[in-house]
């Protein structure tokens, strides 16, 4: 893509005018007529004609572009086509028009930034000047937004003609590169939700759209070389069993990337290596260093298995792929991932070492470099650029025309820039939408700055501007997307846009008056900007000896339960807030909006027993960040799943778990079970042994029974594993003493080598 906007720095004068403009909003024409200064985002200058008649948008309707302007054209019938859907008026588009009473549509304005654009709106008529057909698609955008909001209410009253008020905006980006990232690897989005996000990518001026297409748990592109990537690679087999997967056709690619075109949106794919890429190792295992079959990565984080450098093979699979996505995406940017890639696969792989000697890479870290680099001299030679996350600034020297688009923090946007890298800066801590909006306010989005300070302007150039991405473990669902996008991604927008000083307040009023209600008229969830969509937690209740949920709901957003085995539907029971849980059973609990499931559902496994709501006192405090439901966490009833911040479980960092629990008297004891959990990517470990012993007074113990267990503590993926006794026939005991022996420190290989590991358990089961 053209990087149509160079940095550009407003004058003094330029600030004065946003100033006044912000301190004094336009007044509110008559009728139908929006304020101008409900723009969003808020534009370089702008000046309302407080004394002139509005422009009348009636039947029929001229839209005047230059002959022999073919992109003009595709704008101007863009245009047309949202109006004649909206008001059934009789709409041209073309050369040789009357002037009088048009919309006019140019690229006469002379700007050194491509992207900017002029409008003119007066009684007469209406003028969009662009530097560039790009600045036009924008002007036009911005005319689109003097509408009134309810212009875009498809349902709406349609009267006979429709007021613009009188206006001159003067405006241009800031930045070059607005983007917006999702990620359809883990979860499979329908193209029509895609178009919808591009459709408001374009509305707010954003210009890229970073599809991450290939990941761990699904490859989502049609490779027609290698058919198995998606028969095999596409689906995986859930938990429950289910079938999961999906993906684009190169019929639908095309689509989609030739529908953001005509909305001034390019799409770049990421196709990622060397790590996240277990669903091409499922489809082909002859490129991992292993060899293994894989199944399709079914749980989040971070995998072992990666592509092998050492294997001359994996670089023609991939040049291969990379021709098929070459021809189907015209962006100059491919973007390859290039991060979180473990090297214990390379380090025990004897082609990869090999690979290393002979290279003379010192390090895995070099290894890695030395991969992207190869990739990105293949691109090269195909006229394209690459781009990687900043994983790829490990090793040393990179290609000097690789893109860096960084994301731990703003210190690796200011790293790559001093190494001469142009950047996409994405820090999680100020654009990660898939944070919830408690953890990431829409006023820190809006406070997020992309040039880190101290830089010299020839360095902050190099900063082409920044993406939000949207990673999808926890985004099921369309509905879902839209609800963490917006209105978040709306101030997102106008920091990537606006070079006007930010003033929160406005923006609040803006999206209050203007924005959110044109999104909900368009059909797009519009989410809180400062709390969770859905607070969800369980907690035991003491005097009515079960669990009780609490919930806390945004506006609109309703829990339903079913515990018959099937998923809930938009007809099964409500949850309201303390339901008790108080029957055995997998309770499946799925947040909605409206009859739309909305975030991943939760399954909560009741196992009432024995040892019910008894206290368990452990020797060693467990770690203040994994306290589970609390006191009763080891006896209340609740079984952990897989995933360790699920709030049912309790860890302990470094020493052994030793837990004494007192039941209400002396009595008849079968058995003793607790889980672990293991998952090393997140550096839990299960026990080497667990120990049982009893006692009826907790002076005279019996002797120890100890349960060990097969599983390597290198084994990948999140595992839950029982231990388990069964007493001695006529046992009697008050008190149970459970001691689970830690592992000792986390092995040569893992990021966190010669680090302790964690202990994680859930619930002592006594029957």
């Amino acid at each position: 893509m053209t990087r149509g906007g160079v940095a550009v720095s407003m004058d003094i004068a330029c600030r004065v005018v946003t100033a006044l403009l912000i301190a004094f909003p336009f007044r509110t024409v008559r009728g139908q007529e929006a304020p101008a200064g409900n723009l969003l985002p808020r534009p370089s200058e702008t000046a309302a004609h407080a004394d002139a008649k509005p422009f009348r948008l009636a039947n029929p309707v001229r839209i005047v572009v230059p002959r022999g302007a073919p992109r003009l054209a595709e704008i101007g019938k863009l245009l047309a086509t949202v109006i004649r859907l909206r008001t059934g008026y009789a709409v041209r588009v073309g050369p040789a028009m009357a002037r009088h009473g048009a919309i006019r549509i140019d690229t006469t304005l002379a700007s050194p930034n491509a992207e900017a654009y002029d409008i003119d709106v007066a009684e007469g008529g209406v003028v969009i000047r662009g530097a560039t057909s790009a600045g036009a698609l924008w002007g036009m955008q911005t005319l689109r937004q003097l509408l009134p909001p309810s212009f875009d209410d498809a349902k709406g009253p349609r009267p006979p003609s429709w007021m613009i008020p009188a206006v001159t905006v003067h405006d241009a980006p800031r930045f070059g590169w607005r983007g917006s990232m999702v990620d359809a690897g883990r979860h499979f989005f329908p193209v029509s939700v895609i178009k919808r996000h591009i459709d408001v990518l374009s509305r707010y001026k954003m210009n890229v759209f970073h599809w991450h297409l290939t990941e761990d748990q699904g490859w989502r592109i049609e490779i027609k070389r290698f058919p198995d990537l998606t028969r095999v690679g596409a689906w995986r087999t859930e938990r429950d069993g289910s079938r999961y997967g999906g993906f684009y056709s190169q019929r639908e690619i095309r689509d989609v990337v030739e529908y953001a075109r005509i909305r001034g949106v390019t799409v770049v794919p990421e196709i990622e290596m060397p790590g996240h890429s277990v669903a091409a190792l499922a489809s082909y295992p002859e490129l991992g260093c292993t060899g293994e079959r894989l199944n399709v990565g079914i749980d989040w984080g971070v995998y072992a298995d990666v592509y092998c450098a050492g294997n001359e093979q994996t670089f023609t699979f991939l040049e291969q792929v990379l021709d098929e996505v070459i021809a189907l995406f015209p962006s100059r940017y491919i973007h390859i991932g290039g991060d979180e890639v473990p090297n214990d696969r390379w380090r025990a792989c004897p082609t990869c070492q090999e690979l290393m000697r002979r290279e003379g890479l010192a390090s895995e870290d070099d290894m890695q470099r030395w991969f992207v680099g190869r990739i990105g001299t293949y691109l090269a030679t195909r006229g394209r650029r690459f781009i990687g996350w900043n994983e790829i600034l490990h090793g040393g020297h990179l290609l000097a025309d690789a893109t860096v688009q960084s994301w731990q923090d703003t210190s690796w946007t200011r790293r790559a820039v001093l190494e001469g890298h142009d950047v996409i800066a994405s820090p999680e801590q100020w654009t990660y939408l898939n944070h919830s909006a408690r953890d990431l306010t829409l006023e820190r989005v809006y406070a997020f700055e992309p040039v880190p300070p101290g830089l010299d302007a020839t360095a902050a150039r190099r900063v082409l501007g920044g993406e939000v991405p949207l990673w999808s473990e926890r985004i099921p669902t369309g509905a879902t997307l839209d609800l963490m996008a917006f209105p978040r991604l709306l101030a997102f927008a106008e920091v990537m846009w606006s070079g006007a000083p930010r003033d929160f307040v406005s923006l609040e009023r803006r999206l209050d008056t203007d924005h959110v209600p044109r999104l909900r008229a368009l059909g797009v969830a519009v989410g809180p900007s400062n709390r969770e969509l859905m607070e969800l937690s369980l907690s035991y209740d003491a005097a009515a000896r079960g669990a009780r949920v609490r919930v806390a709901p945004a506006p609109g957003v309703t829990l339903r339960m079913s515990d018959d085995g099937r998923p809930p539907s938009a007809t099964s029971p409500m949850v309201a807030d303390s339901t008790l849980l108080n029957s055995d059973g997998v309770k499946r609990l799925q947040p909605f909006l409206g009859t739309q499931p909305i975030l991943e559902e939760r399954a909560v496994t009741v196992e009432r027993h024995r040892a019910l709501g008894a206290a368990a006192m452990a020797a060693v405090p467990r770690n203040r960040q994994y306290q589970g439901t609390g006191a009763w966490n080891l006896t209340d009833g609740l079984i952990g799943s897989t995933d360790h911040g699920d709030g049912l479980w309790q860890g302990w960092w470094g020493p052994d778990v030793d837990v004494i629990v007192a039941l209400d008297s002396v009595q008849p004891v079968e058995s003793i079970r607790v889980n672990f959990l293991q998952n090393i990517r997140s550096w839990i470990v299960l026990p080497r042994q667990v120990e049982f012993s009893w006692s009826s007074d907790s002076v005279q113990w019996a002797p120890a029974l100890t349960r060990s267990h097969d599983v390597p503590r290198t084994a990948e993926g999140a595992r839950i594993q029982p231990f388990s006794v069964t007493l001695p026939p006529g046992s009697r005991a008050r008190f149970l003493h459970i001691v689970a022996r830690n592992t000792g420190v986390l092995p040569p290989g893992h990021p966190g080598a010669g680090s302790p590991s964690w202990l994680f358990t859930d619930e002592i089961v006594v029957r």
